[in-house]
């Protein structure tokens, strides 16, 4: 008999281990899939904040774009007013430039003659 109640005590104590080891698997089973939900979750809500983010720069950018293209008529005929000034500056300069140069060339012209006409009237002999 008390073989008996040996092997009855071990078989209770065998279904009682496995029963704990079956629920203990059933929570590491549900912990894994409860984690690996997470885990998707997790990649989903990076993704949902780098969306959002390139979604708020689109919409700067595009906001700026707007600004852009209702400020470059304005802008265009700033430049063209400012590029006919600086072509008329450019070009008084360059007369100047030019007429002071055509000027001193004919001072020198001028100048040399007067010498040449002095050196042929020293050297030529007047017939007098």
């Amino acid at each position: 008999m008390a073989q008996a109640k040996a092997k009855k005590s071990t078989a209770v104590k065998s279904t009682a281990k496995k029963t704990t080891s079956k629920a203990s698997n059933d929570l590491n089973v549900e912990k894994v899939t409860e984690t690996v939900k997470e885990t998707a979750m997790v990649g989903l809500g990076v993704y949902g904040k780098l969306f959002d983010r390139v979604q708020d720069r689109m919409e700067q950018v595009q906001s700026r774009m707007e600004t852009v293209r209702k400020e470059t008529p304005k802008k265009w005929d700033d430049f063209v007013k400012r590029g006919e000034q600086v072509k008329d500056a450019a070009d008084e300069r360059v007369n100047d430039i030019n007429f002071s140069y055509k000027f001193d060339m004919e001072e020198q012209r001028a100048k040399f003659r007067d010498v040449v006409n002095a050196l042929r009237a020293f050297v030529t002999p007047s017939k007098a």
